[in-house]
């Protein structure tokens, strides 16, 4: 990878200017808490980069990888311990859906452990705005709010954002073909294109990619390929399809009857993997004990659920507390309908203190597919259900190895049909020029970006905050990491998102004396040795 040298017109300010006053402590050095360099060369180069950036002013850093998942996500999710983490946050189809790249990242009520905001961000003007977007039904006047939110957001800059990088995955088209493939901004992971790939050896597809599952346990899922695969084995009321609007899955119908009553008609004679029948009681019990138990993940999405009532056995009624516009597309979309009769006695069977706790490896769900076997940490193969509505064209085999560099080996080896993983840009052009391998580019709605701990010592500070954003080498990055494949944005809803993305932002440039200048107008000094201080 290509090392780079900032110019000397980029240097520090002269000694005159940086010794004379430095009166406030020294910043103390920076914690980085980025990935780890085997796995995700690409995210690690990336801060690395940022890092040469803030050292200009005279920040010292410390960039520390952590293993991905565990005990990374910790201390990004839970913990939030970091001055500044490598947030990468991926696409999907529901997180087109405003709220998520917005209001559910940088409200203050939503800085817990476990929650999105993971640097407690805090703003009343960002609070206000995210709460009023949420109660409007009308897409036109949301979107004005959702403009003016992003606005407000680029002024505090909570992090800075790089971009989205493009995802180049790639299959092996002598063993594999995806006739109904469709351009989802989960690329090849979308259950959309999952379902439609076809085996023409008559095997399971094989995929690869760096991730085991951490859970099969639907309340306990935290990481975007968790969700994944407990798509395939649990259905939703709702998918959101490619293109972020709803598809019925078990909901036959929905009707808005007013803002805070919403109607849904099930599907009729489905079943679960073990034979029982799906009612609207199982339905009922999914909500009520995700939001019983208060499931970190879908916590935000149920705290306006007031209750869920059975109108008749096709019929459920959801009563909220207040109007929530992402309803529909974040709630009846996001939470699994699992079995009353598996996990209403969970607790009692297993004596466990709370449901998260329950391995679930022999899980029961609705899905198009069932969990055949998990090997951790090698394999996870799942069994198409061919009665399913979803019509699964083939088994699932899910290979795990050590790093996207193997992934690629494998693919190109023919011991897997699909890359799941990102191919390294450094080798797609020689992925490209194998006959037998077909390249599929994604254009994600997700995002790369610097999350700044809001509340901590360091970049509680906003003009901290403003000239580090403005001393990170944003093209650098894209042409020399990400081999030139990534789409730039000064918001964290990116173009492709375009209805509610904001154009009218300016892309965040490298500007090193513009940073400097920053902290000056604060009242940041330097002292002798080149050594960022704060203001008195």
């Amino acid at each position: 990878m290509k090392r780079y040298v900032l110019p000397l017109a980029a240097a520090l300010l002269s000694s005159s200017s940086l010794t004379a006053f430095a009166q406030g402590e020294k910043v103390p050095p920076v914690d980085f808490l980025t990935w780890p360099a085997a796995k995700y060369q690409h995210y690690y180069e990336t801060s690395s980069y940022i890092a040469e950036g803030w050292r200009e002013l005279g920040l010292e850093v410390n960039l520390n990888p952590e293993p991905f998942p565990n005990p990374m996500l910790g201390k990004w999710f839970s913990e939030h311990d970091f001055d500044v983490v490598m947030s990468v946050l991926s696409g999907a189809p529901y997180r087109m859906e405003p709220d998520f790249f917005t209001n559910a990242q940088f409200n203050s009520a939503h800085s817990a452990p476990g929650d999105w905001n993971v640097g407690e961000f805090a703003d009343e003007r960002v609070d206000e705005l995210g709460k009023k977007q949420l109660a409007i039904y009308d897409a036109d006047a949301r979107r004005d709010v959702v403009l003016e939110l992003q606005e407000v957001l680029y002024d505090l800059q909570p992090e800075a954002v790089i971009g989205s990088a493009i995802s180049t995955t790639a299959i092996n088209a002598d063993n594999l073909e995806i006739p109904g493939y469709v351009p989802a901004p989960d690329g090849l992971r979308s259950i959309w294109n999952q379902l439609e790939m076809v085996s023409l050896t008559g095997q399971a597809v094989k995929m690869g990619q760096t991730i085991d599952q951490a859970s099969f346990n639907p309340l306990a899922a935290n990481i975007a390929e968790d969700f994944n695969n407990l798509s395939l084995i649990y259905d939703r009321l709702i998918e959101l399809g490619p293109d972020g609007k709803p598809r019925n899955r078990l909901a036959s119908n929905i009707i808005v009857v007013d803002e805070t009553t919403i109607d849904v008609t099930l599907r009729e004679g489905h079943t679960f993997s073990d034979g029982e029948p799906l009612t609207a009681e199982d339905v009922k019990f999914s909500f009520d004990y995700f939001k019983e138990w208060e499931a970190a993940y879908y916590k935000k999405y149920l705290e306006r659920l007031d209750e869920v009532i059975i109108q008749d056995d096709g019929t459920i009624r959801f009563k909220l507390t207040e109007a929530y516009a992402p309803f529909i597309l974040h709630t009846l979309g996001q939470v699994f309908i699992v079995p009353e009769h598996v996990w209403g006695s969970v607790i009692e069977d297993t004596g466990i203190s709370k449901p998260q706790e329950f391995r679930n490896t022999n899980p029961v769900g609705s899905g198009p597919y069932s969990l055949n076997y998990w090997k951790e940490g090698q394999e996870i193969y799942f069994t198409r259900r061919a009665d399913h509505f979803m019509k699964p064209k083939s088994d699932l085999l899910f290979v795990i190895f050590g790093s996207a560099e193997v992934v690629g080996a494998a693919l190109k080896k023919g011991d897997i049909d699909v890359s799941l993983q990102p191919l390294v840009p450094t080798v797609v052009d020689e992925f490209e020029a194998q006959e037998n391998l077909k390249i599929f580019r994604t254009y994600p709605n997700g995002y790369m970006s610097a999350r700044y701990k809001a509340s901590g010592e360091i970049f509680k500070h906003k003009a901290l905050r403003q000239a580090a954003t403005a001393a990170i080498p944003y093209e650098k990055i894209v042409d020399e990491v990400l081999g030139g494949d990534a789409t730039r944005s000064a918001s964290s809803i990116v173009p492709i998102n375009a209805f509610w993305h904001n154009d009218s932002l300016p892309l965040p440039e490298y500007d090193i004396e513009k940073a400097k200048q920053i902290l000056v107008d604060a009242g940041f000094t330097w002292d002798e040795n080149g050594a960022l201080h704060f203001p008195e």
